[in-house]
């Protein structure tokens, strides 16, 4: 019989299942590539990791702005508003996503050293009631720089059809957000509050599909690429400068966003930040086109482009004041002498720029405002995880070996 015994069967699941589940994802990744040895030797139940990359939606101004992800049959769910109160999605399948009618809503926050978010569901345009049952959860929450970003997940399907919004591959809902510009929620209070502003909430003008734009962003793993975990981060700068990144399948992939009409920069060193030295700059923004430059500085004079463009740009746009840039690089590349090579664990400073009016598409001017950020950041994680799942991999195949020459 091919059937593995079923002591040897539980023990592997029960590996498998006991890792990190950074090193899950990679593994199960390397598994999903060789279904044989999921379907026939080890018909367990594993974790499925469907999309790794996040959609995006923004509000447009720079005040609100969504980010997801599908994955073990979860919605994985990075809100960012600019305020320090309240922070709030809504989403529903109500035609036209006006009066808040069917609006299954998130709401979060960090109360001083508290962090928060609860479940609430409206069918007017009163505080909403709490639902009985959060099914949103809460993973962390954050506030800096005038930013409040709260990340949580959510099931796709939930016991509460009639309060909850039920996330099916063709389920299409329109985004709706709200926000308090300084007062925090009560969580433990029957209905959101206090009020958001007028001016601080809105909703998308077209319905969108969670899960099939989440799977779009994702990369699909090929029989010879194990698919990494993602991970990510925002920082920022008042309204004025925002710069998100994620790292999933070797790749490095950034949204900054600029206060501005004419160029946005964001710039990366191992050093202390100071004097430009060592700056690995990606600079861009709209112009007759979108462009993105790649330039290396270490100095404060005007930085010179790099032969090798390792920066590229995916989209750029230009709406209500806001410059905003995607753009991607590998964590290292060949040019180890004008670019920052973000091996796993490595810190960097992260510094901005801007110029309020000028573009950069042909020639630099000089910014008119800039700052570095106070904080080192790893862009990459460390290596641990990998070796974790590199361990678990080869007890796996060890365990095969054994079993078929027994």
């Amino acid at each position: 019989s091919v059937w593995v015994s079923l002591p040897l069967r539980g023990f592997i699941c029960l590996f498998v299942q006991g890792i990190s589940s950074e090193a899950r994802v990679v593994s199960m990744a390397f598994l999903e590539n060789y279904a044989f040895f999921v379907l026939i030797l080890f018909p367990c139940s594993f974790h499925v990791i469907h999309a790794l990359n996040y959609a995006m939606f923004s509000a447009g101004d720079g005040n609100f702005m969504l980010h997801w992800t599908y994955m073990n049959n979860k919605l994985v769910f990075n809100m960012t508003c600019k305020v320090t109160g309240w922070c709030a999605v809504g989403f529903t399948e109500n035609q036209g996503g006006r009066g808040m009618v069917n609006y299954d809503i998130a709401a979060g926050g960090v109360d001083g050293n508290t962090t928060y978010l609860q479940d609430y569901w409206s069918n007017t345009t009163s505080a909403p009631p709490k639902d009985a049952v959060n099914n949103f959860e809460l993973v962390e929450a954050t506030e800096m720089g005038g930013y409040t970003s709260v990340k949580f997940e959510r099931n796709l399907t939930t016991g509460e059809s009639n309060i909850d919004v039920q996330f099916t591959n063709n389920t299409e809902v329109y985004i709706a957000w709200a926000m308090n510009s300084n007062m925090d929620a009560d969580p433990t209070a029957s209905n959101l509050g206090p009020q958001h502003s007028v001016s601080s909430r809105g909703v998308s003008s077209n319905k969108q599909n969670l899960i099939a734009m989440a799977m779009a962003a994702a990369i699909t793993p090929t029989t010879t690429t194990m698919t990494m975990p993602s991970t990510g981060g925002t920082v920022s700068a008042g309204d004025d400068f925002m710069l998100t990144w994620t790292y999933s399948n070797n790749k490095l992939m950034f949204t900054m966003k600029c206060k501005t009409t004419g160029w946005c920069a964001v710039a990366f060193t191992t050093g202390d930040g100071s004097g430009m030295k060592d700056y690995d700059i990606a600079l861009g923004g709209v112009a007759s086109g979108n462009y993105l430059f790649d330039y290396w500085s270490t100095t404060t004079t005007t930085p010179s482009k790099n032969e090798d463009q390792n920066f590229v740009i995916t989209t750029a746009s230009e709406a209500g004041g806001y410059t905003t840039v995607q753009f991607e690089r590998d964590p290292e590349t060949s040019d180890t002498d004008n670019d920052v090579q973000f091996k796993p664990g490595t810190e960097v400073m992260i510094a901005w720029a801007m110029h309020s009016s000028m573009d950069g598409k042909d020639d630099i001017s000089r910014h008119t405002d800039r700052e570095l950020l106070p904080t080192k950041y790893i862009l990459v994680p460390g290596a641990a995880n990998m070796l974790e799942s590199r361990v678990m991999l080869s007890a796996i195949l060890a365990a095969i070996v054994v079993y078929l020459v027994s």
